[in-house]
């Protein structure tokens, strides 16, 4: 009987031996999501993109890696400068754009459009038609280009200028309106594709023909250098620039203040810098003087004369340092002066006329670079 007890109770002491070591407690981490491990699950983590922990840093990744792939394939350069810069917006866009700010420009100013047949639109279409016609970049809308006199700036409605004819018919014929607006404190001109846009308070700062080339010049070389798809491109890369310094915590004000001193304001100081360039060059293609650039400036440095805020700031450069290098690249532009044989024809016969006026009147006293307009 004992030997019989032994083996009876041996199992019920070995049962629970075992059920002991069954239901011990042990350890299991914690997890935000743990994975099932009832019926369907097996306590593991599922495999896969997304099961791995990294997959937000590798979708972060390839979204850098994306675009900037997008934005080197968008990098082009400025033809006439040879600048790199990103533009993913097209010439159908730009064209658009004009079209839309010559529209609010009427509807904004109604009742201050100057007249096409008024004197001071005439002078006005006929240099922006000077310039176009130059550079082969289309024609004034409605306007037939006349012959000037290269002294006392008289046009003559009846006769058309050779120069302005043959080079016109080289183009596309993109026509071009000119919008003058009779503001006098509006110190301003603008120019978008195939839109011209001038505010007669920029006209006594211009004083004369070659100021007033100067200022359209400028402002069809933003256009020739297509700053406006610049602009609205950068927009894109803006907006980039603000998520990811939003990413790292910095406040959406504080990062669009510095996107606007690091990126915005540089590059459109740089688009200034650049439309001078082009301006000038596009002004002596025109047979105007080059001369009139830097003094048009130092005429608007006067104005600007303790309103100018720090150049860092701002979205133009100082007028003061675009005098200075407007007169550095002076002898690249009088080179194409000279090169250009209509200019060198005119320049002749402003000398003739000048030296005839001489002879006749030899007590009137004349300034050589008086233009009267």
């Amino acid at each position: 009987m004992f030997c019989s007890w032994r083996r009876i109770n041996a199992s019920p002491f070995k049962h629970l031996a075992s059920r002991s070591l069954s239901q011990r407690p042990r350890y299991v981490r914690f997890e935000i999501n743990p994975t099932p491990s009832g019926p369907g699950g097996n306590g593991k983590r599922p495999k896969g993109f997304f099961g791995s922990r990294t997959w937000p840093m590798k979708v972060g990744a390839g979204l850098i890696g994306a675009g900037a792939v997008y934005y080197v394939t968008h990098l082009e350069q400025v033809p006439e400068t040879g600048r790199w810069r990103f533009i993913n917006v097209g010439p159908t866009v730009e064209a658009k754009m004009g079209d839309l700010t010559r529209q609010q420009t009427y509807q904004e100013y109604q009742g201050q459009i100057v007249p096409p047949h008024h004197p001071v639109s005439i002078h006005v279409r006929r240099v922006v038609s000077q310039i176009l016609a130059a550079s082969n970049l289309g024609v004034v809308k409605g306007h037939t280009p006349v012959v000037q006199s290269p002294i006392d700036n008289v046009w003559n409605p009846d006769a058309t200028s050779e120069y302005t004819r043959s080079d016109a018919t080289l183009g596309d014929q993109r026509e071009w309106d000119v919008v003058v607006v009779n503001d006098q404190k509006m110190i301003n001109a603008a120019a978008l594709p195939g839109t011209v846009i001038v505010f007669t308070g920029i006209l006594p700062v211009c004083r004369d023909e070659r100021g007033l080339a100067a200022v359209l010049s400028h402002e069809i070389a933003h256009v020739v250098a297509r700053h406006s798809a610049e602009r609205l491109s950068s927009q894109a890369v803006a907006i980039a620039f603000m998520i990811v310094l939003a990413a790292f915590g910095l406040d959406l004000g504080i990062s669009s203040l510095i996107h606007s001193l690091l990126l915005d304001l540089p590059n459109s100081r740089t688009q200034e810098r650049e439309a001078d360039i082009i301006g000038i060059r596009l002004m002596a293609k025109a047979c105007y003087d080059p001369k009139g650039a830097p003094e048009m400036f130092s005429r608007l440095a006067q104005l600007e004369s303790g309103r100018r805020a720090p150049q860092f700031m701002t979205t133009h450069p100082t007028s003061e340092s675009r005098v200075k290098y407007l007169e550095q690249i002076l002898p690249e532009a009088y080179n194409i002066l000279a090169a250009n044989p209509n200019c060198a024809r005119i320049q002749d016969e402003a000398t003739a006329f000048r030296d005839m006026a001489r002879m006749r009147s030899p007590g009137r006293p004349r300034d050589d670079d008086e233009e009267v307009w």
